[in-house]
């Protein structure tokens, strides 16, 4: 029964350093109400499209390189790409937190 409350109190001690060392995540909504686009790629773009939006990832495309206009990107974003490499966000985002991404990416490109 010793041994049970030991090995308890290692889990519980290794399950709040782990909660503790988790970085807190960017709010998603700015002060205004409006979706933080910056946060949003974080959360959804940066693992294949990297934070400068130059990683390319399973060929993801360079954004920071991007020519395409503000509305081809949004309906990618939305849609996916038509190769079906990029996946559709319709439904997992909401309109404006798209758009809100879409100027986002706007802002890597060089």
């Amino acid at each position: 029964m010793a041994f049970y409350n030991i090995r308890s109190w290692f889990i519980l001690i290794g399950i709040v350093f782990t909660l503790a060392s988790c970085s807190e995540q960017e709010i998603v909504i700015n002060d205004n109400g409006s979706p933080n686009g910056k946060a949003i790629y974080k959360q959804n773009c940066k693992v294949c499209h990297g934070g400068k939006g130059d990683l390319g990832i399973g060929d993801a495309a360079d954004l920071s390189a991007s020519k395409k206009t503000f509305q081809e990107k949004l309906y990618i974003i939305t849609n996916g790409s038509e190769s079906g490499k990029m996946t559709s966000y319709k439904g997992v985002l909401t309109e404006k937190e798209i758009a809100a991404v879409t100027a986002h990416i706007e802002t890597l490109i060089k």
